[in-house]
């Protein structure tokens, strides 16, 4: 719900539940970085740490290697705006 990265081994949240994934992408700890009772504190919060994402150049965060053809701005299309 940050980024758009299509390969979190499950969903960020269910309910009121986080997976506490790391994203490799972005760096978010689902749980952690966006935690919020409510779901639209949530969104606020994923809004935001796009946000910050997108100013830092969008980088990869993870140390292992992103997938090959790896595009951060085709990428944010699948995010709900």
């Amino acid at each position: 719900p940050v980024c758009g990265y299509p390969g979190l081994d499950e969903p960020a949240w269910v309910d009121d539940a986080p997976s506490y994934e790391i994203c490799p992408c972005c760096g978010t700890e689902f749980g952690y970085q966006d935690v919020g009772h409510e779901a639209e504190a949530r969104a606020a919060r994923h809004r935001e740490l796009r946000q910050e994402w997108i100013e830092l150049g969008c980088p990869w965060w993870s140390n292992r290697e992103p997938p090959p053809g790896w595009d951060p701005k085709a990428q944010l299309r699948n995010v709900d705006p």
